[in-house]
């Protein structure tokens, strides 16, 4: 080969090169109609023939983008090109171009969302190469405008709020047990939903105010430490559906006997309804029942005698 022509090969190659460089300069950058230049007038991309169908096809990609980067659906990315196995045979061509899709995680750090190689062919048209056929072959991953599907990640996380969920459930249990036996009657009806109904042997009340007023004349300041009572909470059972949950509990109640001795009072359950608020997991509807000795909740709204007895504790 000629030095001429070997010289004539090296440009050609660079040529190539630059092609893919601006492929993934254009791409990333938005530069749609720049991007569709870089295709021949009689070039093949899929079911797409001709420059002015390639245009086309990348102007409603165009279109599909700034919907879904408008929705937060996409961020900007960049196109990583490597492995460049180019062929010059005059004004033909065949490129085999590696490729990587790189994009942000949550943490804000580079990750390869999708790889895999062209394998395409040019042509020089007017002295300048251009894709004359474009074949992308996926390696691996997926693109931002597709669904994602179900991955172990996913999973994890559903697996990992359903813990969180059920500890802070569990967590509200005994914070208005422990409003309960302090007498801080305002943090147990805030333990409620704005339109959050309690219902026990003394009455019914819905909001929290309500709550807290309907307890007051039975549940006065102790007058010392030495007579104050305790309620005990345990058993959980939780069924999660989302943002709202139901539950049931068991819950005894102590006071203190003859030389310290432990005296039980009352033996019971709970039962549950529960919502997820901008201030975390709250009642949505509390039924207390007595067991020994048996007390029913005094319910009043039509229906909820439904509650007393729901096909989840059969």
């Amino acid at each position: 080969m000629s030095d001429a022509a070997r010289l004539q090969e090296l440009e050609d190659r660079e040529a190539i090169r630059t092609v893919f460089s601006d492929y993934a300069r254009y791409l990333d950058g938005g530069n749609y109609d720049g991007y569709a230049s870089l295709f021949s007038r009689d070039a093949v991309w899929g079911t797409a023939t001709g420059h002015a169908a390639i245009a086309a096809q990348v102007a409603e990609y165009r279109d599909r983008v700034e919907g879904a980067r408008a929705e937060g659906r996409f961020q900007t990315a960049i196109h990583l090109m490597n492995n460049f196995d180019i062929t010059v045979n005059g004004d033909g061509a065949k490129a085999l171009v590696n490729w990587s899709y790189l994009v942000r995680d949550p943490d804000q750090l580079p990750t390869i969302m999708q790889t895999g190689t062209y394998d395409d062919e040019l042509v020089r048209e007017d002295g300048v190469w251009k894709i004359s056929r474009h074949v992308i072959n996926r390696a691996m991953g997926r693109g931002q405008l597709e669904t994602p599907a179900p991955s172990q990640h996913a999973d994890l996380a559903r697996r990992v709020q359903a813990l969180e969920d059920r500890e802070e459930i569990r967590a509200l249990f005994v914070r208005a047990q422990d409003c309960l036996d302090g007498r801080d009657l305002v943090g147990y009806g805030n333990c409620f939903t704005e339109d959050g109904e309690w219902s026990g042997i003394v009455g019914r009340a819905v909001g929290p105010a309500a709550i807290t007023a309907v307890l007051e004349p039975h549940c006065k300041p102790w007058p010392s430490e030495a007579e104050r009572t305790y309620h005990i909470c345990h058993d959980f059972v939780i069924e999660l559906n989302g943002d709202t949950a139901r539950a049931k509990s068991q819950w005894q109640h102590y006071h203190r006997g003859p030389n310290d001795t432990l005296v039980p009072m009352h033996f019971g359950h709970y039962d549950d309804r529960l919502r997820r608020t901008a201030d975390g997991w709250k009642f949505e509807r509390r039924a207390a029942f007595g067991d020994i000795p048996y007390t029913a909740p005094k319910f009043q709204l039509e229906g909820l005698a439904k509650f007393e007895e729901p096909p989840l504790w059969r």
